[in-house]
């Protein structure tokens, strides 16, 4: 009979939860599953809680079970560790510059940064860990290919690691299907596609069959009930928007001019997911920005500039360079209104006051198509596709094009938006069981997160990643973030 690997990356309880799903489908449709557990080979922390921390307090770590569990519901278990005789000389040329290009995209979360310092020793040796992960896991799971030809398809989280894209790589070389597993949409649903989650073109190709069958008021109702989760409440989807106050938001135009935001993104986030996503020209968003706005003030718009309130979480290095592209186009543009990342503005009272919108990427635009906003993205988005937006990834885009608005068919952004909503499967197992402590969180779970946030491989980093956020933001933020956490 086929079966499957599900291949176990971190003991995150949102991912548990969903290896659980995937061994009670694997088991109740096909055959006994096998899991690798790859989390002793990991460079990088693989829990939320740092298992020490849990300790000191009397508490133990989420899935410490996990094989007592997995094996109960029918799972085979087996770990691939840092000891397991496994060689680790250098992969063939192609393979190397795939793994190459994984672990600079997860330096870049890792560090938050899209400047990892490789003059740091602790910078490097995280580089070198994480090239040796990738090797081994390639390696580990091109033998257990060979070995059972029973299986048929290897569950791959994201794709995006190097420990992720390399088993996918070892999957495809052999002629073994893969599938990509992330967390979903909706809180019950998870990610369960045959392509990753950043694949840009597959996942807008999908949208015609996934949404099959439905009519157009159908496919409205499900994308009007996204945005509805996204503006700011205790319920929001939204994980930025904490600081927003309902019904804040400056005045963008005394002189009834017509109004153009601007909204930066995290540039870095997709510097190193492959060539479809670096269609664009442009040194970077502040240029493309400086030229839009130019065009906009041109044709008697007022401008402002909304920072994604992200901006707070960024390595300090890299805080301040971001800072200092928003200065120089403040410079550039005397009359811009600059909302900054840690101001109160709600970012959807801003959308209904303004009649042109223009993001590097974000999901801004997303929103602001599907309300029938006009929207120009100065690089390719995982939307641009199936919306009806406008793609300047370069200056003669902008001279052929300008930026004249159009009737907006607010439809195609709710097409993609539904997508989002339906492509999910929808899990029964609980995430709950998977934490060891029961009603209020103890004092101690919340030390042992500290220790590891942001995923970084040494607590230094980790505790400045909370540090940071706080010496980004004013004073006045903070009080009003901590005041909302109680």
């Amino acid at each position: 009979m086929k079966r499957a690997i599900i291949i176990l990356t971190n003991y995150e309880p949102a991912y548990l939860r969903i290896w659980e799903h995937l061994v009670r489908r694997e088991g109740s449709t096909r055959g006994v599953p096998t899991v690798l557990d790859a989390t002793l080979a990991s460079a990088v922390p693989v829990d939320t809680f740092h298992r020490g921390a849990l300790r000191l307090f009397g508490l133990s770590y989420p899935g410490n079970d996990l094989t007592q569990r997995f094996e109960a519901a029918g799972a085979e278990v087996c770990t691939l560790s840092r000891t397991d005789a496994v060689p680790l000389g250098p992969l063939d040329h192609d393979a190397e510059e795939i793994l190459a290009i994984s672990v600079q995209s997860a330096m870049i979360s890792y560090f938050r940064t899209d400047r990892p310092d490789l003059r740091k020793r602790r910078v490097r040796r995280t580089a070198a860990a994480l090239a040796a992960e990738g090797r081994r896991i390639f390696r580990a799971v091109s033998q257990l290919l060979i070995d059972d030809p029973d299986i048929d398809l290897v569950y791959v989280p994201n794709g995006r690691a190097p420990n992720q894209k390399m088993a996918t790589v070892a999957a495809k070389r052999a002629g073994v299907a893969t599938m990509h597993v992330e967390k979903g949409e909706t809180a019950d649903g998870t990610y369960l596609q045959s392509y990753a989650p950043q694949d840009r073109v597959a996942s807008q190709e999908a949208t015609g069959p996934v949404l099959e069958g439905l009519s157009k008021q159908r496919i409205d109702e499900i994308a009007q009930g996204w945005l509805d989760r996204r503006v700011p409440s205790k319920a929001s989807s939204n994980e930025f928007s904490a600081l927003w106050s309902e019904g804040s938001s400056p005045d963008l135009s005394a002189t009834g001019e017509k109004v153009a935001g601007f909204f930066t993104s995290s540039q870095d986030e997709f510097q190193f997911l492959g060539p479809e996503w670096q269609l664009h020209d442009w040194d970077d968003q502040f240029v493309a920005f400086d030229r839009m706005m130019t065009e906009f003030e041109n044709s008697g718009y007022t401008c402002y500039l909304r920072v994604h309130p992200n901006l707070a979480t960024k390595a300090h290095e890299c805080f301040v360079r971001e800072r200092d592209g928003i200065r120089w186009l403040a410079a550039h543009h005397p009359h811009l209104n600059v909302i900054w990342h840690d101001a109160t503005a709600n970012t959807y009272n801003l959308l209904e006051h303004t009649d042109a919108v223009v993001v590097w990427d974000s999901t801004v635009g997303l929103e602001a198509s599907a309300m029938g906003i006009p929207v120009w993205t100065v690089a390719t988005s995982r939307y641009g596709l199936v919306a009806d937006i406008r793609e300047v990834l370069s200056e003669s885009d902008l001279r052929e094009n300008g930026v004249q608005p159009w009737q907006v068919d607010a439809h195609g952004a709710k097409r993609f938006i539904a997508y989002l909503m339906l492509r999910d499967e929808q899990m029964s197992a609980d995430v709950v069981s998977w934490l060891p402590w029961a009603g209020r969180r103890p004092i101690g779970v919340s030390v042992a997160a500290a220790l590891v946030s942001g995923g970084s491989p040494y607590k230094r980093d980790a505790l400045q990643s909370i540090v940071d956020v706080y010496r980004h933001r004013s004073v006045s933020a903070n009080r009003l973030a901590l005041g909302r956490r109680r």
